[in-house]
C-alpha cells in the first residue's frame, strides 16, 4: 500500500464541515481518510469543473483536487449534492 497523501482543507470547507450533523460529520470525515488513501476513488468532474473530484458519502459529496507530484489532497467542498456543484462553479466564474 503506498503512503497516504497529504490533506489540506479550504476555509469554506471547514465552515461547510462544521454545519454538518453529527452523523454525516462522521461519515465524511471517514471518507476523507479514505481519498487519503487512494485519491483515485474520486470521479473526475468535467466542463467548468475540470480539474475537480468528487466522492460520495450517502447525499453528500466532498470536492478535491488531487495534487499526484506533491502527494496533496486539497478538499475544497462539502455538502448535499443538491447544490454542491452549483456552489463551485459560482466561486470558479467569481474567480
Amino acid at each position: 500500500m503506498s503512503p497516504r497523501f497529504r490533506l489540506l482543507y479550504s476555509e469554506t470547507c471547514r465552515r461547510q464541515v462544521r454545519t454538518l450533523s453529527p452523523g454525516i460529520k462522521a461519515l465524511v470525515k471517514a471518507k476523507i481518510e479514505e481519498i487519503a488513501r487512494d485519491p483515485g476513488i474520486g470521479k473526475r468532474l468535467e466542463r467548468e469543473l475540470s480539474g475537480y473530484l468528487s466522492c460520495r458519502t450517502k447525499r453528500y459529496r466532498i470536492l478535491f483536487k488531487l495534487r499526484e507530484e506533491e502527494r496533496t489532497v486539497e478538499i475544497h467542498y462539502v455538502g448535499h449534492r443538491k447544490d454542491i456543484y452549483e456552489l463551485l462553479g459560482e466561486q470558479i466564474r467569481k474567480g
